[in-house]
């Protein structure tokens, strides 16, 4: 190694060889200047801090270390020359240059109001005290702000450059602006400084220790991407519109990523990570402690899925599309506000989701007047949901994540859905009053009690035992030895099967491919489907419907049969809220059968009688001439039910619907 030095005219110059050579400008007690502690003479004569204004330094090739040691007081302004290898330089208390020129160098400024140039090369260049002009050129560089440094100005040139900030262990307020084509990061409390940052791909604030807040606000998404720590302390972490990477550390921390799509690692702690409108699809790692997600919705209806993705859970939003990804994180807040939304909750079993808050309030109320739908599903395997509540407040437990939904409304509705398995579903702890529940226990032998609410209540196949509450309830009936059960109200059965009515029950109607309804001694109303149907009120005032009323095209190509029983019986050929008469598409080949019609009974039609013509014909299966019923408006001759054995009937046999 070999090192030189010239003084001349108050110029101090130093020159390393080709070498890694170590160059530590210093002086001693009386002020003379030494290079490396003396070891390097001084040609041209002796240099003291009196006579030396100016040094230079060049590291030439090689991997330099080049020191301005104050240790023993000021030295004066320097511009120190790296050169080609990866060196070290390291500057005093004046306003020095530093250039690192080739190679992936570390740069120093320490005090005074520093020019820093990386030169070529992946550099490190940390400005010091003072107002620096920090200058990475070529290279991907690192310039660095720490604890005591003062306002500078950090331009990144070619490359991917980073501009990185060091908090200290107090409460610090940080703030990151777009300033036109620039960025501007400034420290408000305490002790106020602020970076310019130009031509640089990323900022990372390592906030440290304190209770922190750090906020970035502005078109930032086109100029930088942001990385900002937390640290230990409760901080709180408003990310900027692009895709920031927030990271809270110790402590209770907030973070909300603001638009893009963030990446949030919440750290130890009990953290909350907030969504709101208009932000990205974000993945959030809860790490350590009681972790929760707020989702804040819209006045709009949406939808929303939560879903076990592994041990993941996936969170999914129609509007916008938006994914989150989330991990170790507990509970789920979700504030729906306004509009009819549709919540499904799936089975989040093998995560660590526990708790799901869903308040269905619009902003400032009880409620928001629209029909919110829930769905939360089982497993396959033998699960049990209790439910309990008020008018507004419904909890259901006992699934993988508990559910507690506030802000509800009458017209909202619960479905709880247990898919198979041996399920049981108890909503007796729900209180009169409340919203709508739908208790389905899948495939299985399940035992589902209701509410005194008006629920629907349904079983899959299998052995079960449904229970009624006091409201108006509807039993959908699958295949099995089932049990059904009421304890009052006006009741409903739906059955894909053929069916009798329990002496509980009022109401009866055939789905699928049921083909026989049988009615009980109350006032039944038993509806078919588009099958050839039998239905029988048997004793009461019963109403008979062959056909699915709610199609398009009714009772076509169907033959149904229609009985009574004793009573003042209905039966019907069209309803109001359809505009279609019932059999009217298949001329003689759909039509209803009425086998008993006798005194007190009544034929309700589509529209006046006046559509209509009776005639006394002869059908099979009859004892004498029966009535058939015709539509034959508007040039139609469409058969729509035949009167078994009664002839002269008159209009006080009918009852006409608009």
């Amino acid at each position: 190694m070999a090192v030189t030095a010239f003084f001349s005219a108050g110029n101090l110059s130093i020159f390393a060889d080709n070498l890694a050579n170590t160059v530590e400008v210093s002086r001693d007690a009386a002020g003379k200047i030494l290079i490396n502690g003396g070891a390097v003479a001084i040609r041209g004569g002796t240099a003291t801090v009196a006579n030396v204004s100016f040094i230079q330094a060049f590291g030439l090739g090689g991997n330099d270390t080049l020191t301005l040691n104050e240790s023993n007081g000021a030295l004066p302004r320097a511009f120190l020359f790296g050169g080609t290898g990866n060196d070290t330089t390291t500057g005093g208390s004046s306003a020095d240059q530093l250039f690192g020129q080739a190679g992936n160098d570390t740069i120093l400024g320490k005090g005074g109001n520093d020019f820093i140039f990386g030169g070529e090369g992946n550099d490190v260049l940390i400005g010091g005290d003072g107002d620096d002009q920090v200058f990475g050129e070529a290279g991907n560089d690192r310039m660095i702000w720490n604890p005591g440094d003062d306002s500078d100005l950090f331009e990144g040139g070619a490359g991917i450059d980073t501009a990185e900030v060091n908090g200290g262990n107090g409460a610090e307020v940080f703030t990151i602006t777009a300033n036109g084509s620039r960025v501007r990061f400034d420290r408000t409390n305490p002790a106020p400084f602020s970076l310019d940052i130009g031509t640089t791909e990323h900022l990372v604030v390592n906030a440290n220790g304190g209770d922190d807040l750090i906020t970035a606000s502005g078109n930032l998404a086109s100029l930088i991407q942001i990385t900002v720590d937390g640290g230990a302390g409760n901080d709180t972490i408003l990310g900027g519109n692009g895709n920031d990477l927030l990271l809270g550390g110790d402590g209770d921390d907030i973070i909300d990523g603001n638009q893009g799509d963030d990446v949030a690692f919440l750290g130890a702690g009990n953290d909350l990570f907030i969504w709101d409108p208009g932000d990205g699809s974000d993945i959030v790692e809860g790490q350590d402690g009681i972790d929760t997600m707020l989702f804040n919705g819209a006045n709009i209806g949406e939808v929303i899925d939560v879903s076990a993705n592994g041990r993941r859970v996936r969170f999914f939003r129609n509007i916008a599309n938006i994914v989150m990804d989330l991990n170790d994180v507990e509970v789920i807040d979700f504030n729906a506000l306004g509009g009819a939304d549709t919540i499904t909750i799936n089975n989040l079993s093998g995560t660590d989701v526990n708790r799901i808050n869903l308040n269905l309030s619009a902003a400032g109320s009880g409620g928001d007047g629209q029909i919110d739908t829930i769905t939360a599903k089982g497993t396959n395997s033998n699960d049990v949901a209790l439910l309990q509540g008020n008018a507004s407040s419904v909890t259901v437990l006992g699934l993988a994540a508990t559910i507690a939904i506030a802000g509800a409304e009458v017209q909202d509705v619960l479905k709880i859905d247990l898919l198979a398995g041996d399920d049981v579903i108890d909503a007796t702890g729900v209180v009169a009053g409340a919203l709508k529940l739908h208790l389905s226990g899948g495939d299985g032998d399940d035992v589902i009690i209701g509410s005194n609410n008006g629920d629907i209540l349904e079983d899959g196949a299998g052995d079960d035992v449904v229970i009624g509450g006091t409201g108006n309830d509807t039993f959908i009936i699958g295949s099995g030895d089932n049990i059904i059960l009421d304890n009052g109200g006006i009741d409903t059965v739906l059955s894909n099967s053929s069916f009798t009515l329990g002496t509980a029950f009022e109401n009866l109607v055939l789905t699928g491919t049921a083909t026989n309804g049988t009615g009980n001694s109350k006032d039944n109303q038993i509806t078919g489907n588009n099958s050839n149907n039998l239905l029988q009120g048997l004793a009461g005032n019963d109403t008979l419907i062959g056909v699915d009323a709610t199609a398009s095209n009714s009772g076509a190509n169907e033959k149904d049969t229609l009985t009574g029983g004793t009573g003042n019986d209905v039966f019907v050929l069209g309803v109001q809220n359809n505009s279609h008469v019932f059999y009217s598409s298949a001329g003689a080949n759909d039509f209803a059968l009425i086998t008993d019609f006798g005194t007190g009974d009544l034929i309700q039609i589509k529209g006046s009688l006046s559509n209509y013509t009776l005639r006394s014909e002869a059908h099979a299966g009859s004892s004498a001439l029966d009535t058939a019923i015709y539509l034959t408006a508007n040039g139609a001759n469409e058969l729509i039910a035949v009167v078994q054995d009664v002839t002269g009937l008159t209009a006080q046999a009918f009852r006409s619907v608009a």
